[in-house]
């Protein structure tokens, strides 16, 4: 589960730093943009301001549902978590490439202007997003804590999560030439994917069994379809963590493997349309 922490405040955290690295890197070549850095700390802290708002209304709602209530909250959190990690990774296929050039695009003509508003609200919306996705994908994991220590091991893991996107950004502009970008996120990618894989199996299962116990639905569906317990069970610590990360089952029922069918054939359909939608794009080309 902490291992789930980390990942997750890691990648976000590299992504938000990505923009304000190119943000500041900016700014420092910009002789006439030095007066920006006040609005981009700003947007820093708004950023993250929009990001614990989002975190104490999540809480708070939680903490005024009942029972039944609740449990839905749970399952719709869930289930929209991964929906959310599906939207980013593929947005991030589709822009990631120009996004450097894109941004220093805006930023020049926001210098035109006088105008810096833009840096101002760039850096909010770029705190406030992964901060926000952040909240949305740990939400399932933090209604889970229930002792002291269960909360240490949260927030430090959070820590360690921040401090390895901090040196995996250093690693990154140091080494450039060996370990590019593009790569980084290729991988983690397919990392976040799986991690998808598993919040929506979750929020199924949640499904399954405190609302559609009650239906007579056919066998099948809770009938163990293998079991490689033998091999590696999922309640070991390696087993655990793949399932938190990548929806890992020793012994799957039918249900669970219709849920991942359903995700993983939503995945490919997306790939199979953004592939399309590339292919159609036309090129531009430079006199």
């Amino acid at each position: 589960m902490m291992g789930n922490v980390i990942f997750i405040v890691a990648r976000e955290s590299v992504e938000a730093l990505l923009v304000i690295g190119i943000l500041w890197a900016w700014m420092a070549h910009r002789p006439d943009a030095r007066a920006g850095k006040t609005w981009l700390i700003g947007g820093i802290v708004a950023g993250f301001a929009l990001a614990t708002a989002l975190a104490l209304a999540l809480v708070g709602v939680a903490t005024f549902l009942g029972n039944t209530a609740r449990s839905w909250f749970e399952v719709a959190m869930l289930a929209f978590a991964a929906a959310l990690i599906v939207q980013m990774v593929f947005w991030m296929r589709k822009n990631g490439r120009t996004l450097k050039r894109d941004m220093e695009t805006g930023l020049d003509q926001s210098v035109a202007r006088a105008n810096w508003w833009g840096v101002f609200a760039l850096a909010m919306i770029a705190i406030g997003r992964e901060g926000s996705e952040t909240v949305v994908f740990l939400y399932g994991t933090f209604l889970q804590l229930n002792t002291a220590g269960d909360f240490t091991s949260f927030f430090g893991a959070a820590a360690i999560g921040l401090g390895l996107a901090f040196v995996l950004f250093w690693a990154l502009q140091v080494g450039a030439r060996f370990v590019s970008w593009k790569w980084f996120f290729r991988i983690t990618e397919w990392m976040l994917l799986f991690l998808g894989s598993a919040l929506f199996l979750t929020a199924m299962g949640k499904l399954l069994n405190k609302h559609l116990a009650a239906y007579d639905l056919p066998g099948w569906i809770y009938s163990t379809v293998w079991d490689t317990t033998s091999i590696l069970s999922d309640s070991s610590m390696l087993g655990s963590l793949l399932a938190t990360l990548a929806a890992y089952r020793s012994q799957p029922i039918g249900w669970d493997v219709l849920m991942l069918a359903l995700y993983w054939g939503t995945v490919a359909l997306l790939f199979v349309w953004q592939g399309r939608q590339s292919a159609a794009r036309p090129v531009t080309t430079t006199a």
